[in-house]
């Protein structure tokens, strides 16, 4: 279809009273550049039919040549999006991800939305690869991305205070979560980092700080059973610590039931219990 309507504007070109050579010399390259479009989209349909069948290698190819052959092509984010989720689930190759992910912070570095998705993934898996340097460059400057959504910046604030803490830059940490709590964000995302800034003081040995967010925590409506279930547990091993073994096994015995490792629980509620003998 692309091929005739090239020949049709060449034609129009002629018969305005162009030049015969221009023409000539312009007919190739519109040849190739409609053929290659054509073969692009016939990669991309291609590609998604492997992609059914689950054929990844295959696959993997033809997003390869979509790109390569439409520079410009409307459908380039999703075959980078499925670049990298083959990368990383199919190929199980991190820094293979990374590469992509980092060809797309300059493919989309002018397009907001896209951008901070990208430099939030990228992050992510620089986090997971232990590249915590890296990994905090691109947390901060999302952070001072000023159109970064309040929703975002929780995850950023978190992401930071987990790296904080394991450089031992407890006062960061604490800061970055303060951030978080600071933020105009659903109570759900807020319990979240109020669980984590209760965690850090664990970390940073300060007890009464984390048994006070925590009992915080706790006293609001509407947290995920599953978080409080979790603070329930922390708090208890926090007053434990304290040498309030009394408080400690009360709150054990009441997520008795509800805590994910069982065997964990019942060693714990027994060792209350039935202290070793000195």
């Amino acid at each position: 279809m692309r091929l005739f309507k090239a020949i049709g504007a060449l034609n129009a070109h002629l018969m305005a009273g162009k030049s015969h050579l221009v023409a000539l010399l312009l007919l190739p390259l519109l040849l190739v550049s409609c053929l290659e479009k054509d073969n692009a989209q016939n990669d991309l349909t291609d590609a998604r039919e492997y992609m059914r069948h689950r054929d990844f290698i295959e696959a993997e190819k033809s997003f390869e040549r979509y790109l390569r052959r439409n520079p410009d092509g409307p459908d380039r984010w999703e075959v980078w999006n499925h670049l990298v989720d083959l990368a990383l689930n199919v190929r199980h190759n991190r820094m293979s991800a990374i590469e992509l992910l980092e060809a797309m912070t300059v493919e989309y570095e002018s397009q907001d939305e896209e951008r901070r998705v990208v430099l939030e993934r990228l992050a992510s898996e620089y986090e997971l690869a232990r590249r915590y340097d890296r990994a905090m460059e691109l947390w901060i400057k999302l952070d001072n991305d000023l159109g970064t959504p309040h929703l975002q910046k929780a995850g950023i604030y978190r992401s930071m205070a987990r790296i904080y803490l394991r450089r031992l830059e407890f006062e960061l940490a604490r800061e970055s979560l303060t951030y978080c709590l600071a933020l105009e964000i659903p109570q759900s995302l807020k319990s979240d980092c109020q669980y984590d800034l209760a965690d850090a003081y664990m970390v940073m040995e300060d007890l009464d700080a984390g048994i006070n967010e925590l009992r915080s925590l706790l006293e609001q409506d509407g947290v995920d059973d599953e978080l409080r279930v979790l603070s329930v547990f922390m708090l208890a091993d926090a007053l434990e610590q304290k040498g309030d073994k009394a408080g400690a096994l009360e709150l054990f015995e009441s997520i008795r039931f509800s805590y994910p490792n069982g065997s964990v629980m019942e060693a714990r509620i027994e060792y209350l219990k039935n202290p070793p003998k000195r």
